[in-house]
Parts: structure tokens; sequence; C-alpha cells
């Protein structure tokens, strides 16, 4: 662990005690300080954008950066579709992002490698790093009984992690001249999407559906961690966990 006393990281601090307080103080008063962690992400964004020259997507540094700023905005969204108030929800779920971010992730900058130099990287990383938000929200929704709000968050991390599975096939005929290439990422990537495929065949199966959203998380923090970082699983996107 380590504490950021650069600009970006002081950042960082403010957006973790943010979140803090969104979960600790009353509604009104959290619900402020949730929102203004969206704030400050986006100037952290800006801030990690300057100085490295590129979009910050490059690593799980640069993109859990955008997990914040997406929480945030799903909570102002379900406010206004669902007339839910998930501010402590949501708050929650951007410390759990924001402690590893801010402490324990390296904020070592690096060049983008050449298969990373395309139209594709901003909407196929940020397709899925916004999808990922929502899939670990829609989860914690179905938990605390709010079905209807998770479906719908659910149904839009889909709509998502399709558009972003699609642009990484494209992006791959691109770079290397396949569509697909059974890279271990790939494989993770599609077993995700199948999983919460199956999630839309659960109707009126609150168990089945609770355990298909809880198994499609835990594929997604095994392919954002285990299978980027492990050296077990070499492939084409290594260097996505650098």
């Amino acid at each position: 662990m380590e504490l950021k006393v650069d600009t970006l990281g002081w950042l960082l601090n403010a957006q973790v005690a943010l979140a803090g307080f969104g979960v600790a103080l009353p509604q009104r008063w959290g619900r402020w300080a949730w929102r203004a962690v969206g704030a400050v992400a986006a100037v952290a964004i800006g801030v990690r954008w300057a100085q490295v020259g590129h979009p910050p997507m490059r690593n799980l540094f640069e993109a859990f950066l955008w997990l914040p700023l997406c929480l945030a905005a799903a909570t102002v969204w379900t406010a206004a579709r669902e007339r839910l108030e998930t501010t402590r929800l949501d708050a929650a779920l951007g410390v759990v992002v924001l402690f590893p971010l801010a402490f324990v992730f390296s904020a070592r900058e690096g060049q983008l490698p050449p298969a990373l130099q395309s139209p594709l990287f901003v909407p196929h990383v940020l397709g899925y790093m916004m999808a990922y938000a929502l899939m670990a929200r829609g989860f914690v929704l179905e938990c605390l009984g709010q079905t209807r709000a998770s479906g719908r968050t659910v149904a839009w991390g889909f709509a998502l992690i399709t558009l972003a599975l699609a642009l990484g096939s494209m992006w791959g005929n691109e770079a290397w001249g396949a569509y697909w290439q059974w890279d271990p990422k790939e494989q993770w990537s599609l077993a995700t999407w199948l999983i919460y495929a199956a999630v839309f065949h659960c109707r009126g199966r609150r168990a089945w559906r609770l355990g298909l959203l809880g198994a499609g998380l835990l594929a997604i923090i095994l392919t954002v961690t285990w299978i980027n970082l492990s050296k077990l699983f070499p492939g084409m996107h290594s260097y996505a966990g650098l």
C-alpha cells in the first residue's frame, strides 16, 4: 500500500473521503457528497489524460479511474428513472473501487503499445468498465430485493458488454488479422457474456437469477484480476495488467 501525494493522488484521496461520507452521512448530505465524487472523478480522469497524453485506459489503475464516475451517473439515472434512492449502495461500491485505486494500484505511467493505438480502444474498454460497474450494482440491488431496478441495470450492462465484445472482435481483426483468437481474456469475456445471457431466462426464478448474477460478478472479478495479472494465463492481452 502507498499514499499517493501528487495532484492525481489527492483527487483520489478526496474521492475516498467523499464516498465514505456518502455512506455515513444522512441522506441529504450523503447524496451531495456522493455526487461530488462524480465531479472529482471527471477531473481526475482529465488530469491523468493530460499526464499520459492518451485516453487513460491502458492498465487496471487507469481503467478503474472511470468506475466512480460510472457509479455516480448510475445513481442519478436510477433516481430519475426508477424513483429509487441508491446513494448509500453506490457510495459503498465506490469505496470498494476507490480503495485499491487510491492505495494499492501503481500509478506508473506508460506508453500505449501499438495494438492499443486504435479508434476502437476507448469505446471497447469504456464499454467493459461501464458494464462491469452496472453488473456489480445489479447483483447488489437483486440481493436487496430491488428486482426491477436490478433488471434494468443488468439489461444496460448486458448491452454494453455485448457492444464491447463486438468491438473487441473488430479490433482483434484489425490488430491481429482474426476476429477471435481464443486468448484467455477473450474466453473469460465470452463466458461472462454467456452467464449474463442466461439471467434473462430466469424470469420468476429469483434464486436462479441471483445465483447467475453472483456467478457473473465472480467471472468479472476473475477476468479483471486473476486473468489479467496471473502469469498462468499469458496471451495477447497480457499488457492490460501492467
